[in-house]
C-alpha cells in the first residue's frame, strides 16, 4: 500500500512540483516569525533574563499559537492535491478564514496533549503525534466537529493504523537524508511529497470506514 499512495502522490504533483515548493517556502517563512522575537538564551550566560527577555519570550509564544492554524493549512493544501483538486495558497490560508478560534484552539490542545504524553515517555508521547495526525483532515472533512471531537475521530480513524503510519514515515527517510545533503534545499520538493502522501494514506483509511455506522463518540474523548 506504501507503494501506491506514493505512485498516487507523484501523479498528483505533476506540474504542481515547482508551486508546491514555492508554498513550502512561504509555510516555512511564515512559521518562522515568532522566532524573530524570541531572544537568544545561553544557558551558560552568567547574564540574569531580563524583563525585555521575558517580554519578547511572550510575544514569540503567542504568535506560535496564532499562526498554528497555518500547518492545518498545509495539510488542507496536501489533502487538495492528492483529491486531484489543485493547489492554491488560499487553501493554505484558509484555516484563518473560516473557524479561525476553533483551529487555533485544536492545535494548542493537540500539542498539549503531546506534550503530557510526552513528559511520561518519548515512545507513548511519539505514537499519540501519530494518532492525533489525522486531525487536520478531519477538521475540513467534518467541521461540524469540537475540536475535541476532531481529535478523538483521528484517534479512533487511527486505530489499527498507526503503525502504517510510522512504516510510511520510516519509508521517507532516505528522501529526509536527501533533503539534509542538499542543505535543505530538497526538503522544499520532499515536504511536498511526504504531506501530499500522507494525506493520501488519510484518505485511504477514511474510504475502508465508508459505511461504517461507528459514530465520532464511540470513542471516549480525551488525550
Amino acid at each position: 500500500m506504501r507503494s501506491e499512495w506514493k505512485q498516487h502522490a507523484r501523479q498528483a504533483l505533476k506540474g504542481k512540483w515547482w508551486l508546491m515548493a514555492g508554498l513550502a517556502l512561504l509555510f516555512i517563512i511564515v512559521n518562522g516569525i515568532p522566532q524573530w522575537f524570541a531572544p537568544e538564551m545561553d544557558p551558560n550566560s552568567p547574564e540574569a533574563f531580563t524583563s525585555t527577555d521575558a517580554t519578547l519570550s511572550f510575544v514569540s509564544t503567542i504568535l506560535q499559537i496564532l499562526i498554528a492554524p497555518l500547518a492545518i493549512g498545509w495539510s488542507w493544501l496536501a489533502l487538495n492535491v492528492s483529491r486531484g483538486n489543485g493547489a492554491s495558497l488560499s487553501t493554505m490560508f484558509k484555516p484563518f478564514q473560516t473557524r479561525y478560534v476553533k483551529h487555533v484552539i485544536t492545535s494548542f490542545v493537540m500539542s498539549l496533549f503531546i506534550v503530557l504524553w510526552t513528559l511520561l515517555l518519548i515512545v507513548p508521547g511519539i505514537i499519540k503525534g501519530f494518532s492525533y495526525s489525522l486531525t487536520p483532515y478531519i477538521l475540513r472533512d467534518q467541521p461540524e466537529l469540537s475540536a475535541l471531537e476532531s481529535i478523538t475521530e483521528s484517534r479512533r480513524l487511527m486505530d489499527g493504523h498507526k503503525m502504517e503510519a510510522f512504516m510510511l514515515f520510516l519509508s521517507f527517510f532516505g528522501w529526509f537524508l536527501v533533503g539534509i545533503l542538499t542543505l535543505g534545499i530538497g526538503f522544499f520538493f520532499i515536504g511536498p511529497y511526504f504531506s501530499t502522501t500522507y494525506a493520501t494514506f488519510y484518505d485511504s483509511i477514511r474510504d475502508n470506514q465508508v459505511g461504517s455506522d461507528e459514530p465520532v463518540h464511540g470513542t471516549e474523548q480525551g488525550f
